[in-house]
């Protein structure tokens, strides 16, 4: 047979065809097979990755909505208020302290829980301040006067004249430390030369923490007023409590119990006519005296951030005129700020009539044991048979110049006298 293969015929020829082509198909599938697993063998890490970081995603999101779950109960619970210390608008962090205390206010005449709010210091948290305490406070550096824009004659408070706020711990000694003075100076030394010595007497002075409060009461029912409830704490209980501690910081007589003010000498010094300028100025005017305490000052190392004196000795300086023209002195009240040398000058009704206050300001710190707070309650007197609320606001503070030499402190009358002519 032409068609036959040799050793094969044709039935066992198209058999072998046959087994071979199955041969084929199988050893095909089973390489496509193997193909496939060893591709999802390599993908399965990459996969159970991917499962994984799924699985992270969703733990994390239940995580998070577990916490803020938990912190908006924890808030909605609580009857005490941390308002944000970045705000040094009092009103605004009263205001938010209301608002979110604000169902609790509507709520009193049912809950009867007392609510207090505690206003962080508002002002600024000095560096390297000599008020210290038995541990080390945090500092940061900062003050209302100093912020762009800001008018001295707009200034409502003495802490705000650059003072330095310091948050004082409880169970905290608070102390001021200065040079008592010493012996010996520093000097210049040639190579090979021994070093001088200096040495120091430092005194530590405890100072006595003040506490400032008074309280009032309302109807309960105004406590859902959120407008009225800020207006009416803001403007008379706590602009009360913090004209008390304008007068305080200013002229407080020291004691056991309450920090020394400004005007004692503990904490400023005298004014005291430089010598090149007694007797020496023709027609002596309050202005003259402060160039004249402004000298004092630098003679003494310190400079000045600001002077203080009442409204009505600043209104003077800025209606003073020139006697033949009538020109101001200061420019026109529309057009010039008095300053001295670039210092801004402040009027406040805290200083005493014909007084006045020039120096670092920046170097008198002012110790926060207790900031400014805010309470509401009913469990005083009558006032629940009354359906009345006690507002209670209060703080503990102290204060003190690093030196006495930082402020020079005095009269205008008697210092002009120092300075006129013979």
């Amino acid at each position: 047979m032409a068609d036959e293969v040799k050793g094969f015929n044709d039935k066992e020829l198209a058999e072998l065809k046959s087994n071979l082509n199955e041969i084929e198909k199988n050893i095909g599938t089973k390489m496509a097979d193997q193909t496939k697993k060893a591709v999802e063998d390599a993908m399965k890490p990459v996969s159970d990755e991917v499962e994984g970081l799924k699985k992270f995603r969703v733990e994390a999101e239940e995580a998070q909505k577990k916490a803020s779950e938990a912190i908006d109960n924890l808030s909605k619970k609580a009857n005490r208020i941390i308002v944000d210390a970045d705000e040094i608008n009092f009103g605004s962090q009263l205001r938010k302290s209301l608002e979110a205390n604000k169902d609790a206010l509507g709520n009193y005449s049912k809950d009867r829980k007392a609510i207090s709010f505690e206003m962080k210091a508002v002002g600024n948290i000095g560096a390297n301040s000599n008020i210290s305490v038995s541990g080390t406070p945090a500092f940061a550096h900062g003050g209302p006067l100093s912020e762009p824009g800001r008018k001295p004659y707009e200034l409502r408070h003495v802490r705000d004249l650059g003072m330095r706020m310091v948050p004082l711990g409880a169970g905290q000694d608070t102390y001021v430390i200065r040079d008592g003075g010493g012996e010996g100076a520093p000097t210049a030394v040639t190579a090979g030369s021994g070093k001088p010595q200096s040495d120091r007497d430092w005194v530590k002075t405890v100072v006595p923490i003040t506490k400032i409060a008074h309280y009032y009461k309302v109807p309960e029912e105004y406590l859902t007023d959120i407008v009225w409830m800020q207006d009416e704490i803001t403007g008379v209980g706590v602009e009360e409590l913090l004209s008390v501690e304008d007068s305080l910081m200013l002229t407080a007589t020291g004691s056991s119990t309450q920090f020394a003010g400004l005007n004692q000498s503990f904490n400023s010094t005298a004014f005291s006519a430089p010598a090149s300028l007694a007797l020496a100025v023709n027609l002596a005017n309050n202005y003259d005296v402060l160039v004249a305490a402004w000298t004092q000052l630098r003679t003494l190392k310190s400079v000045a951030t600001a002077v203080v004196l009442h409204p009505a000795d600043y209104a003077a300086m800025i209606l003073a005129k020139e006697a033949s023209t009538g020109a101001y002195l200061f420019g026109a009240p529309n057009q010039t700020i008095p300053n001295l040398f670039g210092a801004p000058i402040v009027p406040h009704t805290a200083v005493t009539s014909d007084k006045y206050f020039l120096g670092d300001f920046s170097k008198v710190r002012v110790g926060v044991r207790a900031g400014l707070s805010v309470r509401i309650f009913d469990q005083d007197q009558d006032d629940a048979i009354k359906n009345l609320v006690t507002i209670v606001i209060e703080e503990r503070i102290t204060m003190a110049a690093d030196r006495a030499d930082r402020i020079i402190y005095g009269d205008f009358s008697s210092d002009a006298a120092a300075l006129e002519t013979a």
